[in-house]
């Protein structure tokens, strides 16, 4: 059994989706001083590789303390959109999706996290036409990850890509990172928020367990 990190480190000055609050990680307490060590983080809900669920747009929705475990946790299978040319992806570039059984998360490797730590990552990424948003939304999915900032454009005020997931049960895992280190398919997909009493999202350690 191999476990795959699929995070990116949470930092003091980390990327954060334009205009949240910069992620803030203060040593409190040293082992010299105190006899014990303790650090204060102060960060956006959504900062970092994080979950998204439909409490982030829906009002009724459930929040995380009210998901189990098993909402974020599954089987995965990746799909590879490194040659894709232009700037979203159309339902036929996720059509071999279809074919996997008992398929949980779908992830959607682009390689935009190449750009992670640089000016480019939040601008002109990969984005899900409505179309693929739907499709993806009819596989009986637990969720979708995703390499890139969000499966809607930076600037969507509306984010038809969220709703349709969302609105379907979809949760939305973001920022995900070396999806290239997973097998395409048949392997444990495990995304676990933090229970964050009426949290709509929560940064996570994302893994794949290759068996």
């Amino acid at each position: 059994m191999q476990t795959i990190d699929l995070s990116h480190a949470i930092r003091t000055g980390m990327p954060v989706y334009p205009g949240d609050e910069p992620p803030n990680v203060r040593r409190t307490h040293f082992v010299k001083k105190h006899g014990f060590a303790q650090t204060m983080l102060t960060l956006p809900s959504h900062a970092g590789t994080h979950v998204d669920v439909a409490a982030h747009l829906f009002i009724e929705a459930p929040t995380l303390d009210w998901l189990g475990p098993d909402n974020f946790t599954g089987w995965g299978a990746v799909a590879d959109l490194t040659r894709l040319e232009g700037p979203v992806i159309d339902q036929s570039d996720l059509a071999p999706l279809a074919a996997v059984e008992g398929l949980d998360f779908a992830l959607l490797r682009t390689g935009w996290d190449r750009h992670w730590d640089t000016d480019r990552y939040y601008r002109d990424y990969p984005v899900l036409t409505q179309t693929a948003a739907r499709f993806l939304a009819g596989l009986g999915l637990k969720g979708v990850g995703l390499d890139t900032p969000s499966p809607d454009p930076v600037d969507s005020s509306d984010l038809p890509a969220h709703r349709i997931l969302f609105d379907n049960g979809l949760a939305i895992v973001e920022n995900l990172a070396a999806l290239g280190e997973l097998p395409s398919e048949s392997f444990i997909f495990c995304c676990l928020p933090l229970k964050v009493m009426d949290g709509e999202a929560s940064p996570c350690r994302a893994v794949g367990i290759a068996l």
